[in-house]
C-alpha cells in the first residue's frame, strides 16, 4: 500500500465507486479492461499495485453503489416520481436556502399516507415553497400533498444534464408548492445544537436583509453564511468571469482563513493572560495547544453556519486534523488528512463521489499538494516553509508568501481545468492574477469582519453592526471583481472536452508528477492538453451545408440555424432560464462566439426571455423583432440589452424584402403590416419566416417557422399565400389547438413536423387532437420534450433525393443505461460508438 495506506484505501474505494457507474453503461468493456488490468497485475507487477485488500476494498465500493443506484426496494422514493399526487410525511434535514421569490428545503422522505395506511418511505428530495418566507425550520416534520417530478433539463449537446445529475448523486425528484394550505407541521425532530446554529444563520440573513441593500447585502450573505440566493445574475457572471466564482459559495479558502485569524487571535489573547494563569495552562499544554482546540470548536460552529456544504466539510476534516496533530504534538501529512477527509464524506454518502463540488474541492487540494510538492523537490526546500528570522521583510512578507499564493493558485487551475471545462465551459486565465488580489482582501478582511458583526448582531445588538464599513469595503471588493471580469478575454468560453480526454489528463498528470519525470517532460505535456482543451474547444468548424437545430427550451421556443458559409441565425431564445443554460452552452459546444442574427418572433417570456442575456454575452450583429412591445419584465430587459450593446434592431413584417443569406432565400410572411396597427392577440403578431434552400436536381427544401401563431393568422396565410408548402414545418404555438388548423396544414402540407414544449408543461401542450391530424396527414413528427434538440442538416448522401437530409435527435446520440433484459453488446456498441464520437 506505500507510505500512505489511508491515500491507497481512499482511491480503490473511489475508483470501485466510478467503475461501478461506468458498468451500468459499459459493463462489458469495464469488466475487460479491469480484467486486463488485475493479469498484469498479477504476472508483471506481482501485486505490487493492487494488494488483496485494496482489490476488497474497491469491490466493496463497487457493491456499495451498485445497491443504491438501482431502486429495488419498494419502499423507494424514486418509484413515486412522475406519478401524480402522493400524500407523505418528511422530514427537513438541512439549512433553508432562500432567494428573493422562494424557499427551498432538503426533505428526507420518511412515511408515505394512504387513506388511513402508513407505509414507510426512504429517500431524498427538494421541496421548493413559493414563498419569501416560510414557518418551518431544520428538523420539522411536515405532512404534504405534493407532485415529486423529475428536475427540468435541457436535452441539448453540450449542456449540463442537471436531473441525471441529480439523480447520480442521490436526490429521488423535486416538488413545488405555492400554497401552505397543502402542508403543514406535524413534529419536530433533528440536532438541538444544529437547529440553534441554523435559526442563528437565518436571523443573520433577516439582519443583513434589512440594514443593505443589493448587491452588498447579498455580497455579504454570499461570503459570510454561503447565502447565495439573492445575488443579482449580473454579479454572478461578474464573478466567474474573473475566475473567482468559488468564493460565492463558502468553501475551503474562507475556512481556511477564518480558522487562522481565530488560531492567531486565540493564541494572542492566551500569551497576555496574567503570568500565574499562564503557568498552569502551560502545566498541561502549550498556547499554541490551547489555541488549536478552541479554534476547533470555532471551526466546526461556522462551517454548520454557513451551510455544511461539501467543499466546507472536507475543509473542516482536513483543518481538525491539522489542529489535532498541533494538540497531539505529533508531525502532519497533509495527503492523508485530505484522504481521510474524503473517506469520512463517503461513508455518510458514497455518491457524494459524484458531486461536482466534490470533484473540485478534493481536485483543486489535491493538485495543490503535488504542486507544492513539485516545488519542493526542485527548490530543494518546503514550499511553505516560512523563511528564516534573518530573512529580508521583502521575502518575509511579500515574496514567500506571494509564492505560496501563486503555486496554489497554479495548482488548483491544474486539478479543476479539465472539470471546469467539462461541467461549464468555461476557463478564465484571468483568475491567475484575481485570486492573488481579491482572496487575501476576503480572506483577511470582509469574511472576519462579517463574521464578528453577524455574531454580535446576534447577542449585542440590534440591527447589523459596523454597515458602514462593511457597505465602501463591499462595494471596492466588487470593484475589484467587475474589474477583472471586464478585461479583454475574461471568462473564455469553449467546447467541453470529451469525457476520455479528461480522464486521460488525469491519468497522465499524475503519472508525470508521481514518477518524478523530468520538468520537460512536464512541460510539453501541459503544452499537448493546453492545445487540444483550448484550440479544439475554442475552434468552430461550420457545417458544410446548411444546418438548422430546434433546440430543447423546455416549454418556448429556440431554433439555430447555421448556414454553410459561416453565418448564424437564432430564432428566439426561449426562457431567461433556458437562455443561460439551454442555448448558451449549446453555442459554446459549436463553437459559436457570434450571432450574426437574432430574431424575437414576438414579445413573451418564452420567446423573448432569453435573449438579453445572449446579447450580453455573445458578439451579435442586427436583431429582428415585430416592434411590439410591452411593459413586462422580460421585454424591457430586452430593450435595455438592446440600448446597451447598441445592435443594429430592425422592424420586420410581411412587407419586408427577402433576404439572401448564403445561397438559401429568406421570406417575411407574418407579420401584416396593418396588423401591427390592430389589437390583434400577441400571438398572431409572431414573425413568420420562411426559409428556401435549393438541393440537387434542381428542387428547394422549404422550412416554415410560425412562432406562436393562432387560427385567425393561419387563415390569413393561406388566403395571401397560395404557395405555402414546405418540407420542414416548426408547428405554431407548441402544438396548441388553438392553432395547427387543418386547412393551413394542408397548406403547408409538411414531410416533418417540430414541436417545441416542455415536458409534462401545465399547458398540456401539444394538444391529442393537433397531434392526429398530423398523424393523419402523414407528416413524421419530432418533439422536443420527448427527442431533445433536433438537427437537420442539408446533405445529398442521406435521406431520399427528395428530402437529402441528416436528421439527428439528442435523445438518439444519447449515452445510455444498459436494459438487461434486451441485447447488452448491441446497447454498449452503441454507447461507444456515442461516447468516442460525441455522444451525451
Amino acid at each position: 500500500m506505500g507510505k500512505r495506506p489511508l491515500v491507497s484505501f481512499t482511491l480503490a474505494l473511489i475508483g470501485g465507486l466510478f467503475f461501478s457507474e461506468a458498468f451500468l453503461y459499459f459493463p462489458l468493456t469495464s469488466s475487460l479492461v479491469v480484467s486486463i488490468f488485475l493479469l498484469l497485475e498479477l504476472v508483471f507487477f506481482r501485486a505490487s499495485l493492487l494488494s488483496f485488500s485494496l482489490f476488497l476494498v474497491g469491490a466493496s465500493g463497487f457493491l456499495i453503489h451498485q445497491m443504491i443506484a438501482i431502486p429495488l426496494s419498494a419502499h423507494d422514493l424514486r418509484h413515486y416520481v412522475d406519478q401524480g399526487s402522493i400524500r407523505m410525511i418528511a422530514q427537513v434535514s438541512g439549512p433553508l436556502r432562500h432567494d428573493p421569490r422562494h424557499v427551498r428545503l432538503q426533505m428526507k422522505a420518511g412515511a408515505l399516507l394512504v387513506g388511513e395506511e402508513v407505509h414507510p418511505l426512504q429517500g431524498d428530495f427538494h421541496l421548493n415553497i413559493w414563498k419569501k418566507e416560510i414557518p418551518f425550520e431544520y428538523g420539522d416534520h411536515l405532512e404534504m400533498k405534493i407532485k415529486l417530478r423529475r428536475p427540468k433539463q435541457f436535452q441539448n449537446k453540450g449542456v449540463f444534464q442537471y436531473a441525471d445529475y441529480r439523480e447520480r448523486t442521490g436526490w429521488s425528484g423535486v416538488a413545488n408548492l405555492s400554497n401552505l394550505d397543502r402542508i403543514e407541521k406535524v413534529g419536530e425532530g433533528g440536532n438541538p445544537v444544529l437547529k440553534h446554529i441554523f435559526r442563528w444563520r437565518d436571523e443573520i440573513r433577516r439582519r443583513i436583509l434589512k440594514a443593505f441593500k443589493r448587491p452588498a447585502g447579498a455580497l455579504l450573505m454570499a461570503l459570510v453564511i454561503g447565502e447565495t440566493g439573492y445575488l443579482p445574475d449580473k454579479v454572478r457572471e461578474d464573478f466567474s468571469a474573473s475566475g473567482t466564482a468559488h468564493l460565492l459559495a463558502v468553501s475551503g479558502a474562507h475556512l481556511a482563513f477564518v480558522s487562522l485569524f481565530i488560531f492567531g487571535l486565540v493564541r494572542f489573547l492566551l500569551l497576555r493572560l496574567p503570568e500565574a494563569i499562564l503557568l498552569r495552562l502551560t502545566l498541561w499544554k502549550i498556547p499554541s495547544q490551547w489555541a488549536a482546540l478552541l479554534t476547533a470548536v470555532a471551526a466546526v460552529f461556522y462551517t454548520f453556519l454557513a451551510g455544511a456544504k461539501i467543499g466546507t466539510l472536507r475543509a473542516l476534516t482536513m483543518i481538525l486534523l491539522y489542529l489535532l496533530s498541533i494538540w497531539m504534538g505529533r508531525s502532519r501529512d497533509a495527503k492523508t488528512a485530505l484522504a481521510l477527509a474524503a473517506l469520512l464524506i463517503i461513508f455518510f454518502e458514497p455518491r457524494a463521489v459524484f458531486e461536482i463540488s466534490f470533484q473540485l474541492s478534493f481536485l483543486s487540494v489535491l493538485f495543490i499538494l503535488l504542486i507544492l510538492g513539485w516545488k519542493k523537490e526542485r527548490d530543494g526546500a518546503d514550499a511553505h516553509d516560512i523563511p528564516e528570522a534573518g530573512a529580508s521583510f521583502y521575502r518575509r512578507a511579500v515574496a514567500g508568501p506571494g509564492s505560496l499564493m501563486m503555486h496554489s493558485t497554479i495548482g488548483a487551475i491544474l486539478g479543476t481545468l479539465p472539470l471546469t471545462l467539462y461541467y461549464f465551459h468555461q476557463f478564465s486565465w484571468i483568475g491567475l492574477i484575481s485570486n492573488l488580489l481579491v482572496l487575501p482582501l476576503v480572506g483577511w478582511f470582509i469574511v472576519p469582519i462579517g463574521l464578528l458583526s453577524a455574531l454580535a448582531a446576534l447577542f449585542f445588538s440590534e440591527g447589523f453592526p459596523l454597515a458602514e464599513v462593511h457597505e465602501p469595503l463591499l462595494s471596492y471588493f466588487y470593484d475589484l471583481i467587475s474589474f477583472f471580469a471586464e478585461l479583454p478575454g475574461a471568462g473564455f468560453h469553449f467546447a467541453s472536452p470529451p469525457l476520455w480526454l479528461v480522464v486521460l489528463y488525469y491519468t497522465l498528470f499524475l503519472t508525470i508528477i508521481l514518477l518524478k519525470k523530468p520538468k520537460f517532460l512536464f512541460s510539453i505535456f501541459l503544452l499537448s492538453f493546453g492545445m487540444l482543451f483550448f484550440v479544439r474547444g475554442g475552434m468552430r468548424m461550420s457545417p458544410a451545408h446548411l444546418r438548422v437545430t430546434f433546440l430543447d427550451v423546455a416549454q418556448g421556443d429556440a431554433t439555430l440555424i447555421e448556414f454553410a458559409n459561416g453565418k448564424t441565425m437564432l430564432i428566439d431564445g426561449g426562457t431567461e432560464t433556458a437562455g443561460k443554460f439551454a442555448i448558451a452552452p449549446y453555442l459554446w459546444e459549436r463553437g459559436i462566439g457570434t450571432i450574426d442574427i437574432l430574431v424575437a418572433t414576438h414579445p413573451q417570456f418564452d420567446h423573448m426571455g432569453g435573449l438579453p442575456y445572449l446579447m450580453r454575452t455573445f458578439k451579435v450583429g442586427e436583431v429582428w423583432s415585430n416592434g411590439r412591445g410591452n411593459k413586462a419584465d422580460h421585454y424591457q430587459n430586452f430593450s435595455r440589452a438592446l440600448r446597451a450593446k447598441g445592435l443594429k434592431h430592425l422592424i420586420v413584417n410581411n412587407r419586408t424584402a427577402p433576404k439572401t443569406i448564403d445561397v438559401c432565400a429568406l421570406f417575411f410572411l407574418n407579420p401584416g403590416e396593418k396588423d401591427l396597427h390592430l389589437q390583434m392577440k400577441p400571438n398572431d403578431n409572431s414573425i413568420v419566416l420562411r426559409l428556401s434552400c435549393p438541393t440537387m436536381k434542381e428542387k428547394t427544401l422549404g422550412f416554415l417557422f410560425t412562432g406562436d401563431i393562432e387560427a385567425e393568422t393561419e387563415q390569413n396565410l393561406v388566403e395571401e399565400y397560395p404557395d405555402l408548402k414546405s418540407s420542414i414545418l416548426k408547428v405554431p404555438h407548441h402544438g396548441s389547438r388553438s392553432s395547427s388548423s387543418l386547412r393551413f396544414i394542408t397548406a403547408v402540407s409538411p414531410e416533418i413536423a417540430i414541436i417545441s414544449a416542455g415536458r409534462k408543461n401545465r399547458y398540456r401542450h401539444p394538444h391529442p387532437s393537433v397531434l392526429n391530424v398530423y398523424d393523419q396527414l402523414g407528416a413524421k413528427l419530432y418533439r422536443s420534450d420527448r427527442d431533445g434538440a433536433i438537427s437537420f442538416e442539408l446533405e445529398q448522401k442521406y435521406g431520399n433525393p427528395d428530402l437529402p437530409l441528416k436528421i439527428q435527435t439528442y435523445e438518439s446520440n444519447k449515452i445510455k443505461r444498459m436494459i438487461w433484459s434486451g441485447g447488452v453488446p448491441a446497447q454498449e456498441w452503441e454507447n461507444i460508438k456515442r461516447f468516442f464520437l460525441g455522444g451525451s
